[in-house]
């Protein structure tokens, strides 16, 4: 059996790297598509958490219950709120407070994201390098 030649080992080592980093690229997207739907989350949790403080008083508000149904409910008091902080536990805290740990979140996500973004970029770069490369040869 013949030994293949060493440019073509190159290019099967160059293929396989690209493969791998297309699906690094792919995977860091989907992070980054999660990260930015979590962010919207959060940063309309906080716009309620407000619209609450100032209006909410004995407002009644639709609740959900579970797939797609909700049952009316008074909203008694503008000062608290239940939030939960991971593993099924959640805790009471006032609303400044829950905004504070809200955006506290949000900028953790948000350097996440950026972490990753930059991460990307290093990937493409690698990407677009290996692809001259294998233009060149």
């Amino acid at each position: 059996m013949a030994e293949k030649k060493p440019e073509t080992k190159e290019t099967d080592r160059m293929e396989e790297e690209l493969r791998t980093l297309f699906g690094q690229a792919e995977s860091i997207r989907r992070q980054i598509a999660t990260i930015d739907d979590t962010i919207l989350d959060l940063a309309a949790v906080v716009e309620t958490l407000d619209y609450i403080k100032e209006h909410g008083k004995d407002k009644v508000v639709l609740v959900p219950i579970g797939a797609g149904n909700f049952i009316r409910a008074k909203i008694l008091d503008t000062e608290k709120v239940i939030m939960g902080v991971g593993g099924r536990l959640s805790v009471e805290a006032d609303i400044e407070e829950a905004k504070k740990t809200l955006n506290e979140r949000i900028d953790t996500l948000e350097t996440l994201r950026l972490d990753l973004r930059r991460k990307l970029e290093e990937i493409n770069a690698r990407i677009r390098e290996l692809v001259q490369k294998a233009g060149s040869s």
